[in-house]
């Protein structure tokens, strides 16, 4: 039957209406069209004169045409619904990935996410071009023909009428089959997409690690399942087009047998028979169509289930109305008490779906606040007794000082709300100031891409105070701060296009002068002398291959592009970069790194030299902050993070 989530969708009741009416003049036509068919044959039985011939011939060619200029009109409006839903849908869907952020995609799993926007909306669009004139047939042209075939012999009519129930419980109960293990078998496929995606998302790995095989081998394994299940639903579909199908003929059967014994005793005449035996099958036509276009639509279905279930998940209310001018020398952020758990399974440590996130947010939200000016404050840090320090804002000799763990801290559940993870981040006190370079160092686990997704306002704090510029905010997921932020991950995406159309991703409407100025400032000159179109070489899907260092560095134009974008968020920049392409790209950053706020989320210590303040995370809680000038060299947990890592990995670092 139509999912109710159809009715959802604006216009759905509309397009409903006209093809019920549609379905109206087509079962008139189908009953006019045996008429005529019917008449002519017994004409020709009787032998009558040709001459006869022409009114019946006209009548069957007449519903004919009608008939068939329906089903074009119906197939043609819902095309177009579909098409308007789809239209509708995938806008909504990528708001809400956006929206809800990294940590909600990594539970999803990427190819998951792919296969909703992807194979997903496709499957939508085929439901429901499908199954809207379908469904309309089914109510309809049974209706009409069986009170055709009523007002001509009353026993075809009670034949027709006790098969209808018989067909429709077969219908349901092998549908339901079906519809069970179509469901089943499309959660699989969508495991079976996050599993292939991230296999070649992890390949270099892999390979690098000699195991490539054994993951081959698992893909073959689990493809081979997902055939498995996908043939025991094919079995359960032919079972029922089958079960279908014979009731349908053994009907027909029953008829035609009551219908020449009542003709051979002369009790029924040739032309209601006739009539009544043309007209059977096209009763059951509608109804056997719409069981195979159930079988084949329910990958749709599950798929609108899907989709319908991913926006309606709650999400982090957004705060548009806020009056603040951008990020400036003398601005700061700071965090108080600050405790996150997820809802769900924790995510892996992002890799790319966070800065993809916030590229496609701040392209989406690409407006111009206006300015004004912010009076100098003074920044605090914590010592180690959690008492405040005053500190110059951006300065690079701010004195650190270390951070002892902070009290764990518990959220209280109303009884029978859902279970939380433990919390991945706890009682986090800091502060962002003016135009400094923060590091967010730690172990693997430690909550670097988890504090950078809070920061970005992906994630909603479940305890503790944010101030930005004195602005008392709930959470980061606020429009003028987002505005302001460009976020340079692992992995940046990269969309099909030219080179200069993804460095005009945050700025649409910049001219070529100012793209070639902010991608030679991002270090493209030389590589796009060597591109055979410079600026509008095609890149991206399919198209010309780009390494991981120029993806890195067209992510970093974008931002330079843009100058109101003084907040700059780097999510492991060089985690996958080799040493000569993470020392280039370095000589790069750190002259652009001037004059904004850098927030560098990193394991590769070396950067450590080159910030004004550090931030150590141990099980989501800060184990130390401060100067790393003065932090390094006194055997604190900065030191034994160090000695793990390879203490050759800063300049001039000597332990005492």
């Amino acid at each position: 039957m139509i999912d109710k989530s159809l009715f959802r969708f604006d216009g759905i009741r509309f397009t409903l209406g006209l093809l019920a009416a549609l379905s109206l003049v087509q079962g008139i036509g189908v009953v006019a069209q045996a008429y005529g068919l019917t008449l002519a044959l017994v004409h020709i039985w009787k032998l009558h004169n040709l001459k006869v011939l022409v009114v019946p011939v006209l009548i069957f060619l007449a519903a004919y045409t009608c008939r068939q200029l329906c089903d074009v009109a119906k197939d043609r409006l819902a095309t177009d619904r579909a098409d308007a839903i789809v239209a509708e849908l995938r806008p909504r869907i990528q708001d809400k990935v956006f929206t809800l952020g990294p940590s909600a995609l990594a539970q999803r799993g990427t190819g998951s996410a792919v296969t909703m926007l992807v194979d997903g909306l496709d499957e939508v669009r085929t439901y429901v071009l499908t199954v809207l004139p379908k469904m309309m047939d089914l109510l309809f042209i049974p209706l009409i023909v069986l009170v055709a075939v009523w007002t001509q012999d009353v026993t075809s009519g009670f034949i027709l009428l006790f098969m209808l129930p018989l067909l429709i419980f077969f219908m349901v109960i092998l549908g339901l089959a079906a519809r069970d293990r179509s469901s089943r078998q499309y959660a699989q496929f969508r495991k079976l997409n996050t599993r292939f995606m991230d296999t070649v998302l992890g390949l270099p790995t892999l390979k690098m690690l000699g195991i490539d095989k054994e993951y081959e081998d698992e893909i073959y394994s689990v493809s081979d399942r997902f055939r498995k299940r996908t043939m025991s639903v094919i079995r359960v579909a032919m079972t029922s087009t089958f079960a279908l199908d014979f009731f349908a003929t053994l009907a027909i059967a029953i008829m035609a047998v009551f219908l020449g014994n009542n003709l051979i005793n002369g009790k029924v005449e040739l032309f209601p028979a006739l009539l009544a035996l043309i007209l059977a099958p096209e009763y059951f036509m509608p109804i056997r169509q719409f069981g195979d276009d159930f079988h084949a639509t329910l990958n749709g279905k599950n798929a609108l289930d899907d989709i319908v279930a991913m926006l309606a998940q709650p999400e982090t209310r957004r705060l548009e109305k806020l009056d603040w001018p951008g990020w400036k020398k003398d601005s700061h952020l700071r965090l108080e008490g600050i405790d996150f758990a997820y809802p769900g399974p924790k995510p892996v440590e992002s890799n790319a779906s966070a800065g993809a996130q916030m590229d496609a947010m701040a392209k989406s939200e690409n407006q111009k606040t206006s300015k004004k000016n912010s009076k100098s404050k003074t920044a605090k840090a914590h010592d180690g007794n959690g008492k405040s320090v005053s500190v110059v804002s951006g300065s690079p000799s701010s004195q650190g000082t270390e951070v002892e763990t902070v009290s764990d801290s518990r959220i209280s559940k109303a009884e029978g709300e859902p279970e939380e993870q433990p919390l991945a981040l706890h009682g986090l006190d800091f502060d962002l100031n003016g135009f400094s370079k923060v590091a967010v160092v730690g172990r693997s686990g430690a909550g670097k891409s988890t504090l950078m997704d809070l920061l970005a306002g992906f994630d909603q704090p479940k305890a503790g105070t944010i101030d930005l510029d004195g602005y008392k905010l709930e959470h980061c997921n606020v429009a003028a701060w987002q505005r302001h932020i460009s976020y340079i991950p692992q992995n940046p995406f990269i969309f099909h296009g030219s080179v200069a159309d993804n460095i005009r991703f945050y700025k649409q409407d910049a001219d070529d002068a100012a793209v070639a100025r902010a991608a030679d400032r991002a270090g493209l000159t030389d590589w796009l002398r060597t591109l055979p179109d410079g600026l509008d070489t095609r890149i991206g899907e399919g198209n010309r291959g780009i390494s991981g260092g120029q993806a890195q560095r067209i992510a970093l134009a974008r931002g330079i592009l843009d100058p109101s974008r003084e907040v700059l968020f780097f999510d492991e920049p060089t985690a996958h970069l080799d040493i000569e392409t993470e020392y280039d790209l370095k000589q790069t950053l750190l002259p652009i790194m001037e004059g904004h706020l850098v927030v560098l989320a990193t394991h590769r210590l070396h950067w450590l030299a080159n910030m004004d303040w550090v931030i150590m995370l141990e099980d989501g809680r800060i184990v130390t902050q401060g100067d790393p000038h003065e932090l390094i060299g006194h055997g604190g947990p900065l030191d034994t993070l160090i000695n793990e890592m390879g203490g050759n990995q800063i300049a001039d670092y000597q332990q005492d």
